[in-house]
């Protein structure tokens, strides 16, 4: 009987640990706080407030909070768009828009940014729990290995 007891307490030890939820990334200000200490970024300004829905369709009723970087000055790609759903629901929407953002940003640089091709196609949407980021730079790889450092 305790031996049948062990393997049950056991069995249920291994299937506790295979429930557990991913550890959520801290918030989008915070996370591109720590890109930002390790990656060598240009300037960049936020414009979530004034830009984030016209430029993805993203609102407020998804997201709890947001990011969007985008170069202070040129012409060049960079965009960094980092949004904590309001639920795993809003989160996949998010993620949507944001694959739809960067394939306009890739078929925009088709015909206007031949230089910058490298970079938009470089560029990726991640999706980590409720956060989803696009991120779009030449320091693409830098920023990937913060977010892997986080998890």
């Amino acid at each position: 009987m305790r031996k049948c007891f062990r393997v049950l307490a056991v069995f249920a030890l291994l299937l506790s640990g295979c429930g557990a939820k991913p550890q959520e990334l801290p918030s989008p200000a915070q996370l591109f706080a720590a890109i930002q200490a390790q990656v060598e970024l240009p300037e960049m300004i936020d414009t979530a407030d004034t830009e984030l829905e016209a430029l993805t369709g993203i609102g407020p009723d998804r997201c709890e909070s947001a990011v969007c970087r985008r170069l202070r000055e040129g012409t060049a790609p960079d965009e960094l768009i980092i949004v904590r759903g309001r639920d795993d629901k809003a989160a996949g929407e998010i993620q949507e828009l944001l694959e739809k953002r960067l394939e306009y940003k890739r078929e925009s640089g088709k015909l206007y940014l031949t230089e910058f091709q490298p970079m938009l196609r470089a560029g990726v949407v991640r999706r980590d729990g409720l956060t989803v980021s696009l991120i779009v730079s030449g320091q693409v790889d830098a920023v990937m290995r913060v977010y892997d450092g986080l998890e």
